[in-house]
């Protein structure tokens, strides 16, 4: 999945589900760049600070791809 994702223009941050989720899964997925792993059955408390903290971090990141590419136009047209 994540080498699906990676070459879109604003790739999504990646939670990764598993009922069988340890440290060692975590490692695995965060080393190769998954946002987060969470275990199941889910809790609702993890769900929701995974899922809000994955959707900050694209929209941060979108937003700052937005404003470089709003500046970088302002300085060709300078």
């Amino acid at each position: 999945m994540l080498d699906n994702i990676r070459h879109l223009p604003q790739p999504p941050s990646l939670i990764v589900t598993s009922r069988l989720a340890d440290e060692s899964l975590w490692a695995e997925a965060l080393n190769l760049g998954a946002w987060d792993v969470l275990a199941k059955p889910f809790d609702h408390t993890e769900v929701i600070r995974s899922v809000h903290s994955a959707w900050r971090h694209w929209h941060d990141r979108d937003e700052l791809h937005t404003n470089r590419s709003k500046q970088a136009m302002t300085a060709t047209a300078a």
